[in-house]
């Protein structure tokens, strides 16, 4: 006789057996607390028994481990109608996380303007905080104000990765998370990176955990999930590349000796706009070593991915393209890059902006090829396919005013027929203007058609009717 299957977790839970789905995904937690998937289920099967308290902390640790995740916002509003509940000692213990010390890394060069906040915003995250300063205004002497930092003079020498390794020689900490000075550690998120430290640090092979960058550009924010800040010391971790620098093993980046994860650390970044970006030189600054870089290293793909973003920001876009085009060439044959959807996304948007809608979409179905679900990809399919919608508006418009204007010279033993230049080509005009949505003129042009050409009632009368039954919709739901 078969043994019976258990049903999932998600099945109790649309079953409603709520205790049940609460005891399966405790079972999968002890089996799996890195899974997010695992604490949501918690979360909702202690949401529905009325332990308010116990399921928001299921679900922020959810949160840590999937950043990205999009049932936050409803569920946390949800939460604010659920009574705390009774303290559950058994949550707390699945919940509890390894103490581990963490050390923050940052370099420095003339950023007293930005210093202060962010050490202000480290206080309490981490345990010591290690300055790697190259500067010579006064960012050391205000950093030397907080009894845990730590300066490192270090004579600059065109690598950032130098800059960085050599700080992690200074560190004594479990764990380093670096941040730039130009940004600053969200508040609410002062014990996540400890938390996140904790969760990882016994995993098999070292965790590299990336960072949640909130980036404030021209009064546009912008999120960046890709940013590996946070990692063990003692595990053979460095950095590698003279900007733009990666976090990888003795041995390089492209191999399978360490893990990326994602986690809910969120830093607030204003170093993209555009005013600091020219004041501190950073494109040229990037340029400079990313030329550099490709020389050094002509099948890094990295390499060639970073010098065509950049070349971007330069408003260079001819040789962005060149060197976007390389990257994904020295891709092909570097299966262990990260970022070749990044190429393609920056190449699409690239084509877009010059109006090459071909170029556009096949850049956009090559991301799709890579990965089907890229967002990105779909939308700017999408809007190409607008694009040239518009276009194809446009031709027809101008195809329909040609048919009428050729009776005024046609002339062939073939007989036209008349009708198009009397009303179809009107009709054919107002059908257009609808589509491309303007009722009003098409609606205009429907009546101007039917004085004119009363035989055309039936078909006009359906045309009209259905220009204001749509406006009678827009009103009612505008109200």
């Amino acid at each position: 006789m078969m043994k019976q299957m258990k049903p999932s977790v998600s099945e109790l839970l649309k079953q409603r057996n709520y205790k049940e789905a609460e005891l399966a995904a405790k079972e999968h937690i002890r089996a799996n607390s890195l899974a997010a998937q695992n604490w949501v289920y918690l979360g909702e099967a202690l949401m529905h028994q009325g332990y308010g308290s116990a399921s928001t902390k299921a679900f922020y640790r959810a949160w840590l481990l999937d950043p990205e995740a999009t049932w936050v916002v409803p569920v946390l509003d949800a939460l604010k109608e659920i009574p705390a509940g009774d303290e559950r000692v058994d949550i707390e213990g699945l919940l509890h996380v390894r103490k581990v010390t963490v050390s923050a890394g940052i370099i420095t060069y003339n950023m007293e303007n930005t210093i202060e906040r962010c050490l202000d915003s480290l206080q309490g995250a981490v345990d010591e905080i290690v300055l790697i300063d190259c500067s010579t205004d006064r960012t050391a002497e205000l950093a030397s104000q907080y009894p845990n930092v730590t300066i490192i003079p270090f004579v600059w020498v065109d690598d950032f990765a130098a800059a960085r390794n050599e700080g992690l020689r200074h560190m004594k900490s479990d764990w380093v998370f670096w941040m730039d000075a130009d940004e600053h550690l969200v508040k609410e998120d002062v014990n996540a990176i400890r938390e996140a430290a904790g969760l990882y640090h016994q995993t098999a092979i070292p965790a590299i955990l990336c960072l949640w960058q909130i980036n404030s550009i021209q009064n546009h924010i912008n999120h960046n999930f890709s940013q590996a800040r946070l990692f063990p010391l003692g595990k053979g971790l460095k950095y590698w590349g003279r900007v733009h620098e990666q976090v990888g093993t003795q041995s390089g980046v492209y191999n399978l000796e360490a893990q990326r994860f994602k986690v809910k650390v969120r830093v607030l970044h204003d170093g993209y706009e555009p005013s600091v970006m020219k004041n501190k030189q950073k494109i040229e600054r990037n340029l400079k070593l990313l030329y550099r870089m490709v020389q050094e290293g002509p099948d890094d793909p990295a390499a060639w991915f970073y010098l065509g973003r950049d070349l971007i920001g330069a408003g260079k876009e001819l040789e962005a393209i060149e060197a976007l085009l390389e990257a994904e060439r020295r891709a092909l044959a570097q299966p262990l890059f990260g970022r070749l959807l990044d190429v393609y996304k920056y190449l699409m948007e690239i084509s877009y902006h010059r109006k090459e809608w071909e170029h556009a979409l096949m850049y956009s179905t090559k991301a799709l090829s890579h990965h089907p679900d890229f967002p990105d990809a779909h939308y700017m399919i999408a809007q190409v396919r607008i694009k040239q919608a518009d276009q194809l508006y446009t031709e027809a418009e101008a195809g329909m005013r040609r048919a009428r204007e050729a009776f005024h010279s046609f002339r062939h033993m073939v007989s036209p027929e008349h009708e198009i230049g009397e009303w179809k080509v009107d009709l054919a005009l107002a059908e257009i203007a609808q589509r491309a949505g303007k009722p009003s003129a098409a609606k205009a042009i429907y009546k101007q058609t039917l004085k004119q050409y009363p035989q055309t009632a039936g078909l006009i009368s359906k045309k009209l009717a259905a220009i204001d039954a749509e406006r009678k919709r827009l009103n009612q739901q505008s109200e």
